[in-house]
């Protein structure tokens, strides 16, 4: 068997939900903009990890959850990709450090047991 069949058998053991150290190659999408985050609630369960791919729709964001110490730019133009997998449930805020007044740039990870 050559070394392309025996990369081959070895990704698809992966699965195909499943990317390098469990990270799921599929991600759940947020876009920010002005107007604010779209979706601004994400459901989430505790201890599942989670790709969240980050993107805006018109002028730089940030998206910040104090609880779990996340803080990530989000530039035109390209996704900023946040992983995580929640340890506790609750419902962790999250907001456009960039603008950190605004109420329309607000949202929420609920995360379920």
């Amino acid at each position: 068997m050559g070394p392309e069949a025996l990369l081959f058998l070895a990704l698809s053991a992966i699965g195909p939900a499943q990317g390098r150290a469990g990270i799921p190659e599929e991600a759940a999408e947020i876009v920010a903009s002005h107007r604010g985050f779209k979706p601004d609630v994400l459901n989430l369960r505790r201890g599942d990890t989670v790709r969240i791919a980050l993107s805006t729709s018109d002028v730089e964001h940030c998206f910040a959850v104090d609880a779990l110490r996340i803080e990530k730019r989000i530039v035109p133009g390209r996704k900023t990709f946040v992983e995580l997998t929640p340890d506790r449930a609750g419902s962790f805020p999250f907001y456009c450090c960039l603008e950190p007044g605004s109420e329309a740039l607000r949202g929420s990870l609920v995360v379920s047991e």
